[in-house]
């Protein structure tokens, strides 16, 4: 009698401790595979040394405004960025255009290759690379929001263009991840300039 209860208090504490270890190896996948599915690269931003450098070398060999907010990386090549240019608006309010541009650049050889070209009444600014993604802020012409702007929160307009084929932009939606991150990042960056001034 005594054989039979331990015996069974064994075998129900194995399944409890097998449905402990299972739920919480699960729960890890699934954080990871969600982490991994919501990761945007976005790579160099404005406030990286060769930046200005870069615009102006743009500018001197295209005659072309440098657009992006973030120069991202190829997935697979960090030799390989990605960004995007202007041409000056042409026009008058409210039928005003200009040819936008999607340039892949390699690092090491310099070379420059256009990926995408369009004339239109916005702006095309390169945000970041997610696998062979790369996401476009489809923006208003000299649209200029304040420091604390929460672009990937507060902006609804974006597409992609698959750098492994080229043809066209897409729709492109944020994941939920990345917009509650960008409001915090906001949150903080209000509380900050609130502190400062």
């Amino acid at each position: 009698m005594f054989k039979k209860k331990n015996s069974s208090w064994s075998l129900t504490l194995t399944i409890f401790m097998t449905a402990i270890v299972v739920g919480v190896f699960a729960y890890m996948w699934q954080k990871s595979e969600v982490q991994v599915v919501t990761r945007i690269e976005q790579g160099y931003s404005r406030q990286s040394p060769f930046w200005d450098i870069f615009a102006e070398d743009i500018q001197k060999d295209t005659g072309e405004i440098l657009n992006s907010l973030y120069m991202p990386e190829d997935s697979e090549n960090s030799d390989m960025i990605y960004f995007s240019t202007s041409s000056q608006s042409t026009g008058q309010w409210p039928n005003i255009s200009q040819t936008n541009k999607i340039y892949s650049y390699d690092l090491k050889t310099g070379k420059q290759t256009q990926l995408y070209e369009e004339k239109a009444d916005r702006t095309l600014r390169t945000m970041g690379v997610k696998g062979k993604k790369l996401i476009i802020m489809n923006d208003m012409i000299d649209n200029s929001p304040g420091p604390c702007f929460a672009v990937w929160a507060s902006w609804e307009d974006f597409s992609y263009l698959n750098t492994s084929s080229p043809d066209g932009l897409n729709p492109y939606t944020v994941p939920e991840a990345k917009v509650q991150k960008a409001w915090e990042e906001q949150k903080e960056c209000v509380e900050e300039s609130i502190f400062f001034n």
